[in-house]
């Protein structure tokens, strides 16, 4: 049984930084989609921005809850490196 992934986080190559920040894209239940950007393993609480897929961003930047989507299942069909985190159900 494949587990399904919720949650993927892409942490920064940027070398020049003393705190590294993650790209975070997070799956909802419902289909909306959460992005946020934090120091490397904090959490998304308060810090990120909901799209709407049924209305909402969809309705409002037609195309950007498309290009997230893709966004993170490029990150989730990436191979297992440093730096990319798949969070699954288990």
């Amino acid at each position: 049984m494949k587990k399904e992934i919720f949650e993927v986080r892409y942490l920064t190559d940027d070398r020049d930084g003393r705190i590294k920040n993650e790209f975070v894209i997070t799956r909802g239940g419902n289909g909306d989609l959460y992005v946020a950007v934090v120091p490397e393993g904090e959490g998304t609480i308060n810090r990120g921005v909901r799209l709407c897929t049924s209305g909402g961003a969809s309705f409002a930047a037609p195309g950007l809850t498309v290009a997230v989507a893709k966004a993170f299942e490029a990150i989730a069909n990436a191979p297992d490196r440093e730096g990319i985190k798949k969070i699954s159900f288990e």
